[in-house]
């Protein structure tokens, strides 16, 4: 119960922070001042959407290099990580600079 209970704080601490440093970083960057609720719509469709569908393509990407190429499976995970990686880091920078 205790385990339950510190995840879910730690989760939204996590997301707390996201949020403070999203705006940090636009800040820095000189991009327009939104609101808070806006900041923070914007990180969570970041967190849940955009990441899920990286994740996503990237297992299907693992798996048709693996199975439909014949590739080895050390090969097709890094490949698909790397690929999920800098496409992940892209659309951030994009966020920050939108």
């Amino acid at each position: 119960m205790w385990s339950i209970l510190a995840d879910l704080f730690i989760g939204f601490f996590d997301f707390v922070l996201d949020v403070v440093l999203f705006r940090g970083l636009r800040r820095k960057h000189g991009s327009r001042d939104r609101s808070v609720a806006e900041d923070t719509y914007e990180v969570a469709r970041f967190d849940f959407i955009t990441m899920t569908f990286i994740a996503l393509v990237s297992a299907g990407l693992m798996l048709f290099l693996t199975f439909g190429l014949g590739l080895s499976a050390g090969w097709s995970v890094g490949i698909g990580i790397a690929v999920g990686a800098i496409w992940g880091i892209w659309r951030y920078v994009q966020l920050v600079r939108e």
